[in-house]
């Protein structure tokens, strides 16, 4: 069994060969490297931007959910809430 101070002795010599660039392997891990920070910068980006624009308008309803315009204006005169010059003004700006 050799001492302490021997075998770092014997150590130190190679200590650097796990750094070569000419080993196929180390380019791989970086490019991976590279490509993993880059997916996860762009998922950061990406979750900021999507939660930005959902915060802009919060309960706005998706054109597939919820009554269209023309069905709120149908149930508001149905129901008395406008009379009918109003119901006709607002049913022609609809289009």
């Amino acid at each position: 069994m050799l001492p302490a101070t021997a075998t770092l002795a014997q150590m130190s010599g190679n200590y650097n060969d796990h750094m070569d660039w000419n080993n196929g392997s180390t380019w791989v891990m970086a490019v991976v490297m590279i490509v993993v920070t880059l997916a996860v910068v762009g998922g950061i980006i990406w979750a900021i931007v999507f939660a930005s624009r959902s915060a802009h308008h919060p309960g706005a309803p998706t054109p597939s959910t919820g009554p269209s315009a023309r069905d709120l204006l149908d149930q508001r005169y149905a129901r008395g809430e406008i009379d009918t010059a109003d119901y006709n003004e607002r049913r022609s700006a609809l289009g």
